[in-house]
């Protein structure tokens, strides 16, 4: 039972981290439930390996996508 209540307590601590980092203005941009995608693509964004591309349309709405760069020539 000890056991389970400092794994609890831990998941707890880790979730109050979590949602503490994830309301950061510096990091708006993060998903509230990230997947390792996510985490692995805004990595690959703020190393300059990938690329955030929107495009405006005419009616005022965007279509994004992100795009990782690979070195194939």
């Amino acid at each position: 039972m000890e056991e389970y209540n400092k794994s609890s307590m831990k998941k707890a601590r880790l979730n109050s981290l979590l949602t503490n980092l994830l309301d950061d203005p510096i990091l708006s941009d993060v998903p509230k439930n990230p997947t390792l995608a996510d985490v692995d693509t805004l990595i690959n964004l703020e190393l300059g390996s990938a690329m955030r591309i929107s495009v405006l349309k005419l009616d005022g709405s965007t279509l994004g996508n992100n795009i990782h760069i690979t070195n194939k020539f």
